[in-house]
Protein backbone atom coordinates (compact mmCIF):
# COMPACT_ATOMS: atom_id res chain seq x y z
CA UNK A 1 0.00 0.00 0.00
CA UNK A 2 2.66 2.37 0.96
CA UNK A 3 5.01 1.69 -2.51
CA UNK A 4 1.21 2.20 -4.31
CA UNK A 5 0.78 5.47 -2.49
CA UNK A 6 4.49 6.61 -3.39
CA UNK A 7 3.65 5.79 -6.96
CA UNK A 8 0.70 7.56 -7.22
CA UNK A 9 2.20 10.73 -5.56
CA UNK A 10 5.32 10.29 -7.84
CA UNK A 11 3.18 10.53 -11.22
CA UNK A 12 1.02 13.34 -9.60
CA UNK A 13 3.83 15.37 -8.63
CA UNK A 14 4.70 17.27 -12.52
CA UNK A 15 0.89 17.86 -12.88
CA UNK A 16 1.04 19.69 -9.75
CA UNK A 17 4.37 21.58 -10.25
CA UNK A 18 3.52 22.30 -13.74
CA UNK A 19 3.12 26.24 -14.57
CA UNK A 20 0.82 27.37 -16.75
CA UNK A 21 -0.07 30.95 -17.75
CA UNK A 22 -2.36 32.41 -20.20
CA UNK A 23 -1.60 35.10 -22.61
CA UNK A 24 -3.86 36.78 -24.46
CA UNK A 25 -3.08 37.18 -28.73
CA UNK A 26 -4.60 38.31 -32.22
CA UNK A 27 -4.86 38.29 -35.74
CA UNK A 28 -1.49 39.58 -37.23
CA UNK A 29 -0.77 37.48 -40.26
CA UNK A 30 1.95 36.02 -40.70
CA UNK A 31 3.51 36.61 -37.71
CA UNK A 32 0.26 35.34 -35.03
CA UNK A 33 -2.71 33.75 -36.20
CA UNK A 34 -5.19 31.33 -34.23
CA UNK A 35 -5.26 29.52 -38.03
CA UNK A 36 -1.71 29.04 -38.41
CA UNK A 37 0.32 26.57 -37.54
CA UNK A 38 1.98 26.42 -34.20
CA UNK A 39 -0.32 30.03 -33.91
CA UNK A 40 2.35 31.70 -35.82
CA UNK A 41 5.74 31.78 -36.31
CA UNK A 42 5.62 34.39 -33.31
CA UNK A 43 3.66 32.95 -30.76
CA UNK A 44 6.05 29.67 -31.30
CA UNK A 45 8.76 31.56 -30.28
CA UNK A 46 6.41 32.89 -27.49
CA UNK A 47 5.89 29.23 -26.35
CA UNK A 48 9.20 27.75 -27.00
CA UNK A 49 11.14 30.32 -25.08
CA UNK A 50 9.07 29.94 -21.96
CA UNK A 51 8.75 26.22 -22.46
CA UNK A 52 12.61 26.05 -21.94
CA UNK A 53 11.82 27.48 -18.46
CA UNK A 54 9.55 25.14 -17.52
CA UNK A 55 5.99 26.80 -18.45
CA UNK A 56 3.49 26.26 -20.86
CA UNK A 57 1.56 28.96 -22.25
CA UNK A 58 -1.96 28.89 -23.33
CA UNK A 59 -2.93 31.52 -25.87
CA UNK A 60 -6.62 33.09 -25.92
CA UNK A 61 -7.02 34.71 -29.14
CA UNK A 62 -9.10 38.64 -28.98
CA UNK A 63 -9.88 41.06 -31.28
CA UNK A 64 -6.74 43.52 -30.36
CA UNK A 65 -8.57 46.32 -28.17
CA UNK A 66 -9.71 43.34 -25.65
CA UNK A 67 -6.29 41.46 -25.83
CA UNK A 68 -4.90 44.37 -24.29
CA UNK A 69 -7.97 45.61 -22.22
CA UNK A 70 -7.57 41.62 -20.25
CA UNK A 71 -3.66 42.14 -19.94
CA UNK A 72 -3.97 45.46 -18.17
CA UNK A 73 -7.25 44.20 -16.09
CA UNK A 74 -5.54 40.93 -15.25
CA UNK A 75 -7.78 38.85 -17.08
CA UNK A 76 -4.90 37.12 -18.13
CA UNK A 77 -0.93 37.05 -17.56
CA UNK A 78 0.24 38.79 -20.17
CA UNK A 79 -0.17 39.07 -24.22
CA UNK A 80 1.83 39.04 -27.27
CA UNK A 81 3.81 41.22 -29.59
CA UNK A 82 3.33 45.41 -28.39
CA UNK A 83 5.31 47.36 -29.00
CA UNK A 84 6.44 50.54 -26.23
CA UNK A 85 4.87 53.06 -27.34
CA UNK A 86 6.02 56.56 -25.72
CA UNK A 87 8.40 56.77 -22.88
CA UNK A 88 5.25 58.16 -20.93
CA UNK A 89 2.52 56.29 -22.46
CA UNK A 90 -0.15 54.21 -20.44
CA UNK A 91 1.49 51.11 -21.80
CA UNK A 92 4.79 52.03 -20.16
CA UNK A 93 3.19 52.19 -17.12
CA UNK A 94 0.96 49.91 -16.56
CA UNK A 95 3.24 46.60 -17.64
CA UNK A 96 6.66 45.30 -17.88
CA UNK A 97 8.42 44.18 -21.27
CA UNK A 98 10.27 41.51 -22.39
CA UNK A 99 13.45 41.49 -24.73
CA UNK A 100 12.42 41.98 -28.37
CA UNK A 101 10.54 39.30 -29.99
CA UNK A 102 10.03 40.42 -33.05
CA UNK A 103 11.74 43.40 -34.67
CA UNK A 104 9.44 44.54 -38.05
CA UNK A 105 10.27 47.26 -40.83
CA UNK A 106 7.45 49.29 -41.15
CA UNK A 107 6.43 51.22 -43.71
CA UNK A 108 3.45 53.36 -45.25
CA UNK A 109 1.47 51.81 -48.18
CA UNK A 110 0.16 54.22 -50.92
CA UNK A 111 -1.99 53.94 -53.83
CA UNK A 112 -0.24 54.02 -57.12
CA UNK A 113 0.59 56.77 -58.92
CA UNK A 114 0.09 58.76 -55.24
CA UNK A 115 3.15 61.78 -55.03
CA UNK A 116 4.40 60.91 -51.33
CA UNK A 117 7.55 60.41 -49.82
CA UNK A 118 8.16 60.75 -45.90
CA UNK A 119 11.21 62.35 -44.25
CA UNK A 120 9.54 63.13 -40.85
CA UNK A 121 6.94 62.55 -38.97
CA UNK A 122 5.78 66.32 -39.42
CA UNK A 123 4.86 65.76 -42.90
CA UNK A 124 2.02 63.62 -41.52
CA UNK A 125 -0.34 66.41 -40.90
CA UNK A 126 -3.60 66.51 -43.01
CA UNK A 127 -3.49 63.08 -44.34
CA UNK A 128 -6.18 60.79 -43.55
CA UNK A 129 -3.76 58.05 -42.08
CA UNK A 130 -5.46 54.26 -42.17
CA UNK A 131 -4.77 52.80 -38.47
CA UNK A 132 -5.50 49.70 -36.32
CA UNK A 133 -7.40 49.70 -33.26
CA UNK A 134 -5.28 49.21 -30.46
CA UNK A 135 -2.08 49.97 -32.09
CA UNK A 136 -0.11 52.50 -30.64
CA UNK A 137 1.54 55.02 -33.28
CA UNK A 138 4.41 57.42 -32.55
CA UNK A 139 3.35 59.89 -34.81
CA UNK A 140 -0.04 60.55 -32.68
CA UNK A 141 -0.26 63.69 -30.69
CA UNK A 142 1.91 65.53 -33.33
CA UNK A 143 -0.36 68.50 -34.79
CA UNK A 144 -2.71 68.22 -37.49
CA UNK A 145 -2.20 64.26 -37.38
CA UNK A 146 -5.41 62.25 -37.13
CA UNK A 147 -5.49 58.73 -37.35
CA UNK A 148 -9.02 56.62 -38.75
CA UNK A 149 -8.79 53.39 -37.17
CA UNK A 150 -10.69 50.26 -38.55
CA UNK A 151 -10.30 46.88 -37.06
CA UNK A 152 -8.18 45.24 -39.23
CA UNK A 153 -4.77 46.06 -41.24
CA UNK A 154 -7.09 44.66 -44.76
CA UNK A 155 -9.66 46.64 -43.71
CA UNK A 156 -7.35 49.68 -43.98
CA UNK A 157 -5.88 48.71 -47.30
CA UNK A 158 -9.07 47.98 -48.79
CA UNK A 159 -10.06 52.02 -47.69
CA UNK A 160 -6.60 53.28 -48.90
CA UNK A 161 -7.53 51.61 -52.45
CA UNK A 162 -11.10 53.02 -52.01
CA UNK A 163 -9.44 56.46 -51.54
CA UNK A 164 -11.15 56.80 -48.15
CA UNK A 165 -7.72 56.85 -46.82
CA UNK A 166 -4.54 58.47 -48.08
CA UNK A 167 -1.85 56.63 -46.17
CA UNK A 168 -1.46 53.24 -44.19
CA UNK A 169 1.30 52.96 -41.91
CA UNK A 170 2.38 48.95 -41.72
CA UNK A 171 4.59 45.89 -41.45
CA UNK A 172 6.24 45.50 -44.54
CA UNK A 173 5.66 41.57 -44.13
CA UNK A 174 2.21 41.80 -42.52
CA UNK A 175 0.86 44.24 -45.63
CA UNK A 176 2.69 42.83 -48.23
CA UNK A 177 0.94 38.80 -47.57
CA UNK A 178 -2.35 40.40 -46.91
CA UNK A 179 -2.28 42.11 -50.67
CA UNK A 180 -0.90 38.29 -51.75
CA UNK A 181 -3.71 36.59 -50.22
CA UNK A 182 -6.64 38.70 -49.59
CA UNK A 183 -6.80 40.78 -53.00
CA UNK A 184 -7.15 40.21 -56.51
CA UNK A 185 -3.84 40.83 -58.33
CA UNK A 186 -5.17 43.71 -60.30
CA UNK A 187 -6.57 45.17 -56.71
CA UNK A 188 -3.08 44.54 -55.37
CA UNK A 189 -1.15 46.13 -58.03
CA UNK A 190 -2.93 49.24 -57.30
CA UNK A 191 -1.17 49.46 -53.64
CA UNK A 192 2.80 50.13 -53.36
CA UNK A 193 5.12 50.93 -50.50
CA UNK A 194 5.83 54.51 -50.69
CA UNK A 195 10.20 55.02 -50.49
CA UNK A 196 11.81 54.79 -47.29
CA UNK A 197 10.93 52.50 -44.19
CA UNK A 198 9.97 54.94 -41.44
CA UNK A 199 10.40 52.86 -38.72
CA UNK A 200 12.20 49.55 -37.06
CA UNK A 201 9.50 48.68 -34.84
CA UNK A 202 10.30 46.05 -31.84
CA UNK A 203 7.65 44.02 -30.47
CA UNK A 204 8.07 42.29 -27.07
CA UNK A 205 6.26 40.41 -24.68
CA UNK A 206 3.59 42.17 -22.55
CA UNK A 207 2.58 41.56 -18.59
CA UNK A 208 0.93 43.95 -15.91
CA UNK A 209 3.35 45.52 -13.79
CA UNK A 210 0.71 45.40 -10.23
CA UNK A 211 1.02 41.92 -10.80
CA UNK A 212 4.01 40.18 -8.51
CA UNK A 213 4.85 37.47 -9.70
CA UNK A 214 5.30 38.73 -13.81
CA UNK A 215 8.67 40.19 -13.27
CA UNK A 216 10.05 37.04 -12.57
CA UNK A 217 7.73 35.40 -15.65
CA UNK A 218 9.63 38.40 -17.96
CA UNK A 219 12.81 37.34 -16.51
CA UNK A 220 12.81 33.53 -17.28
CA UNK A 221 10.90 34.24 -20.66
CA UNK A 222 13.87 36.29 -21.25
CA UNK A 223 16.08 33.11 -20.08
CA UNK A 224 14.41 31.12 -22.66
CA UNK A 225 14.46 33.43 -26.07
CA UNK A 226 18.55 33.80 -25.74
CA UNK A 227 18.64 29.52 -25.34
CA UNK A 228 16.04 29.37 -28.15
CA UNK A 229 18.44 32.22 -30.26
CA UNK A 230 21.62 30.25 -29.08
CA UNK A 231 20.22 26.81 -30.51
CA UNK A 232 19.18 28.69 -33.96
CA UNK A 233 15.67 27.80 -33.57
CA UNK A 234 14.96 31.43 -33.15
CA UNK A 235 16.38 31.93 -36.85
CA UNK A 236 15.26 29.14 -38.39
CA UNK A 237 11.18 29.96 -37.44
CA UNK A 238 11.53 33.37 -38.42
CA UNK A 239 13.42 32.25 -41.75
CA UNK A 240 10.36 29.64 -42.07
CA UNK A 241 8.18 32.53 -42.12
CA UNK A 242 9.82 34.44 -44.40
CA UNK A 243 9.18 31.91 -47.28
CA UNK A 244 5.95 31.57 -46.36
CA UNK A 245 5.46 28.53 -44.44
CA UNK A 246 3.36 30.10 -41.85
Amino acid sequence: MKWMALLAYALAAPMAWAETITLSNGEWLPYLSESLPHNGAVSRIVSEAFALEGVTVHYVFRPWQRAYAEAQRGVVNGSVVWSLGGDNSERVRDFLFSDPVLEAQSVFFIRKGTSFRWTRDEELAGLRIGGVAGYDYRFEGLPGIRVDRAPTEELNLRKLLAGRVDIVPASLDVGLYILRTRFKPEDAAGIVVAPGRYNITQYRLIMRRADKANAGYIERFNRGLRKLKDSGKYDQYMADLAAGRY
